[in-house]
């Protein structure tokens, strides 16, 4: 599926904007080969005015001049008086022959009722349009005829200009916006891959995240699921353990309900963006009445909790108090879980957890600290995953390793950050710090 998103995205993105850079690239070659065209029409107008103006004025023509015309402007110059040729032969030698091209000029003007051979007679000058005229070499002329009546007769101005070299330009040029185009097309496309890529990766982090949250919450299910039909089975088949197998079903059943609590409050966490309400919180009233709540199940557990604050009062923080009391509730059932795993029975110190809070440059940073076997460096990036446990914990079945998730909901919640750090001497120590 995500696949599939990615080639669409892909495709979305590729498309429209190859599109719009070939419709670019084609108005800016037409509009390059227009500016090409109309410079040499203008060219080519200016030396029809020149010769027509020494065609009507001029009784001799000098054949350097003649030359030099022919050479700067690569023309063809055929006159002609009363269908004599002039003596000039030309300057230059095209890839077809001179008078082959003359004639297929002439033919061209013919079409257009100008003949050569005739004096005009309705008008002293009779000039034909513009036309092009395709040599036998793969040459290409653009030309013209002007005739002119004189006292004597008439004269004939037959005029080509060579635009091979012109067109051959104008060919490399399209030749080079095409592989420009193409080049621009997969460059694109390979943009355009790589953004749809980026804009799928947090759907396909989702999806992941996703199925392994709905992978893990099976798994975590099916347990007292199994627990719960085996000691139905054993109830029924074996009266006699009938009270005790109810009891491991209200067990699982607590359980079960747990878990399902913990999941409900992270569904409506990841769906319910409005803000907590703020308000300022004593924090250390606060921790007071966590350190008296706890301080009973810690002793039960022969484990001892200190409560470390100092010695003038501390500040009140803006915050929301349940959810701060819920995130370090949640600190304290994970150190007493875990957090004394490492100082077993015959350790001689009686382990302990530490609730601390101290100011340090404009900051409020609580902290709760075990001295237990601590969590590597490895697995700190993954500790606030949903369903993630150490290999170590596994064996208390009353923990779905969605305590610290949970933890990290409510931080992002109160606009604060965890910091995971390792105890001096060995454990773990939860941080979170408050502007104060």
């Amino acid at each position: 599926m995500i696949q599939k998103l990615r080639r669409r995205l892909t495709l979305l993105f590729a498309i429209p904007t190859s599109l719009i850079l070939s419709v670019i690239l084609c108005v800016l070659f037409l509009w390059q080969s227009s500016i090409t065209k109309n410079e040499q029409m203008v060219s080519l107008q200016n030396q029809i005015l020149n010769l027509t103006y020494q065609l009507e004025g001029a009784y001799f023509f000098s054949d350097d001049w003649l030359a030099s015309l022919e050479q700067d402007h690569s023309l063809i110059i055929h006159i002609e008086e009363n269908m004599i040729p002039l003596f000039f032969s030309g300057s230059w030698a095209p890839r077809t022959k001179r008078s082959t091209l003359i004639e297929l000029a002439k033919e061209q003007a013919r079409k257009e009722h100008i003949d050569t051979s005739m004096r005009p007679y309705s008008s002293t000058i009779q000039k034909s349009s513009i036309f092009t005229v395709q040599g036998k070499n793969h040459d290409i002329y653009q030309g013209t005829v002007v005739i002119l009546a004189t006292e004597d007769g008439f004269r004939s101005l037959t005029l080509l200009c060579d635009i091979t070299q012109i067109k051959r330009q104008e060919s490399l040029k399209l030749l080079f916006f095409l592989i420009l185009d193409i080049l621009g097309i997969l460059a694109l496309f390979l943009v355009s891959r790589f953004v749809a890529a980026k804009a799928v990766m947090p759907v396909a982090e989702y999806h992941r995240k996703q199925t392994d949250f709905i992978a893990a919450a099976s798994h975590e299910l099916r347990s007292p699921l199994a627990v719960i039909q085996n000691c139905a089975t054993t109830s029924l088949s074996m009266p006699e353990q009938t009270e005790k197998m109810n009891r491991l079903i209200l067990s699982e059943c607590s359980r079960s309900g747990n878990l399902i609590k913990n999941l409900l409050w992270l569904t409506h966490a990841d769906t319910e963006k409005k803000p907590q309400k703020m308000e300022p919180v004593e924090i250390d009233l606060l921790l007071l009445h966590l350190f008296e709540a706890y301080e009973p199940l810690c002793n039960s557990k022969n484990i001892r909790l200190l409560l470390t604050l100092p010695e003038d009062m501390l500040p009140s923080i803006t915050g929301n108090g349940p959810c701060i009391q819920q995130l370090f509730s949640i600190f304290l059932d994970n150190a007493i879980a875990y957090g004394c795993e490492g100082m077993g029975d015959s350790c001689s110190q009686k382990p302990f957890i530490e609730i601390k809070a101290q100011i340090i440059r404009k900051m409020l940073y609580v902290s709760v600290s075990d001295h237990g076997v601590g969590i590597p460096d490895e697995q700190k990036a993954v500790i606030f995953d949903r369903f993630y446990r150490s290999d170590a914990s596994r064996k208390e079945k009353e923990h779905f390793g969605l305590g610290l998730s949970i933890a990290h909901s409510l931080a992002k919640q109160l606009g604060v950050k965890i910091k995971v750090l390792d105890t001096p001497g060995g454990g773990c120590t939860f941080q979170v710090g408050f502007g104060i």
